[in-house]
């Protein structure tokens, strides 16, 4: 059964909301993703971003996503975003940009829709080539994306199709006779995500003499269980004080690395963005008595100590 594709917790979720937002690029994952969700019988509404930056190419694009809600009788919504001008004001490449602009149109249609739930149509390829981009670029906490995910803006980002493999949703479309758009940039060793699945993935595939997408995810997932396990055995310390202040004394008795999760724990609780290893070694330094009392965080705030807690201002 084609249903079979999707990830039974993210179906059982969907299911229960009701409805859902779906990102729908016109590209092979997205159309799938669409196709298999309203099979399911959910009731979806089809988003497409126009990035304002392929030209006739990206209007092709919008135009599919239209044509392509219209057959199913579902709703559309489209919004167009200058991507290059949207990068230029904030200092961010284009990759970036495009997706930062991406996520506020989420935000817009959930909220026009009654619904926080946006589906993606990531897939098991899509999951390595994240794991190998936040290893390398030295990122803390999850290497890769999970199937339900939660932001601090209140969306709910659903991946049934973290697990399929590209192939297979290939097959699914070719079965059905489904078109789909291909994107000529995917192709273009440019950017670095399309770098690491052209060029870094087959060259380790090569290396190793086999399949190591699922290798990546497995070690990725792993990784991601124990720090469920490091998080839920943290959080019942009780190193907060009624107020919600972390209180100095226990922390101090645990080991650094111990001291380490439980700092960034906190600054995470407490909305603080960007949160370093050095941000967390600079505010783990202030638990000691002896050493400065006030430290400056990004976004503006500032950590104190006073009376055996930190607090944050």
């Amino acid at each position: 059964m084609d249903a079979e594709l999707l990830d039974t917790g993210c179906l059982s979720l969907l299911k229960k909301a009701g409805s859902v937002v779906v990102g729908l690029s016109g590209g092979r994952d997205s159309v799938a993703l669409l196709h298999l969700l309203h099979g399911a019988g959910l009731q979806v509404v089809v988003c497409h971003v126009h990035h304002g930056i392929r030209g006739a190419d990206a209007d092709a694009d919008a135009a599919f996503c239209r044509m392509m809600a219209d057959a199913l009788g579902v709703d559309f919504v489209e919004k167009r975003v200058d991507v290059p001008r949207y990068a230029g004001g904030r200092g961010l490449s284009l990759e970036t940009a495009a997706r930062e602009a991406r996520y506020e149109v989420f935000r817009e249609c959930t909220a026009a829709c009654g619904t926080p739930y946006v589906a993606l149509g990531h897939h098991r390829q899509d999951q390595a080539e994240t794991v190998l981009f936040r290893l390398c670029r030295g990122s803390g906490g999850h290497l890769g994306m999970k199937p339900i995910a939660c932001r601090e803006d209140g969306l709910v980002l659903v991946r049934p199709l973290l697990d399929i493999p590209r192939e297979q949703l290939t097959a699914y479309l070719e079965g059905k006779g489904i078109p789909w758009r291909e994107d000529a940039s995917n192709g273009e060793a440019d950017v670095v995500r399309n770098r690491l699945r052209l060029q870094v993935l087959p060259l380790l595939e090569d290396i190793m003499g086999r399949d190591v997408v699922p290798v990546i995810n497995r070690s990725a997932r792993i990784a991601e269980e124990a720090s469920a396990a490091l998080a839920a055995a943290v959080a019942a310390l009780e190193v907060e004080d009624p107020q919600g202040r972390l209180y100095l004394p226990k922390v101090a008795a645990y080991p650094v690395e111990l001291q380490k999760v439980i700092v960034h724990r906190y600054l995470k609780r407490q909305g603080v963005r960007n949160v370093s290893e050095e941000v967390v070694l600079a505010v783990v330094s202030i638990i000691r008595p002896g050493s400065p009392a006030r430290l400056s965080l990004p976004g503006g705030r500032v950590a104190r100590r006073r009376e055996k807690r930190l607090f944050l201002e």
